[in-house]
């Protein structure tokens, strides 16, 4: 005849215990995560309040174009007023190639799209 041992009972609810430990999580870590939590939600409202109040300022700034740079006087210097000339032709020029050169690459996209060119990607 066998005996069970009160011993055994122990073990069996040790391991038990210890199982059920492992899966929940206690009150003390609870709270901790609770804190974090609300700890990041603070942050994330503070970062979107920036985030808002930069918004805001943009798009102000976008309202009030900026004022364009006067040329300078032709009668102090002829020199300056001939390089700022010179320099807003360039930027001009600079601005209707770049233009072009997208307008290029557009069609280029269409057109491969089009055909189904075998050695582009994508």
């Amino acid at each position: 005849m066998m005996r069970l041992r009160v011993l055994g009972l122990s073990r069996l609810r040790r391991a038990l215990l210890s199982r059920l430990d492992s899966r929940y999580v206690s009150k003390p870590d609870h709270r901790q995560d609770l804190k974090d939590a609300l700890w990041e939600v603070q942050m994330l409202r503070r970062e979107v309040v920036a985030l808002r109040d930069e918004v805001d300022r943009l798009r102000r700034a976008a309202v009030t174009p900026a004022k364009p740079a006067a040329a300078p006087k032709a009668a102090a210097d002829p020199k300056a007023a001939e390089a700022h000339r010179l320099a807003t032709e360039t930027a001009e020029a600079v601005d209707t190639l770049l233009q072009n050169e997208m307008r290029i690459w557009q069609a280029i996209d269409d057109l491969s799209a089009r055909v189904g060119a075998p050695g582009r990607a994508g």
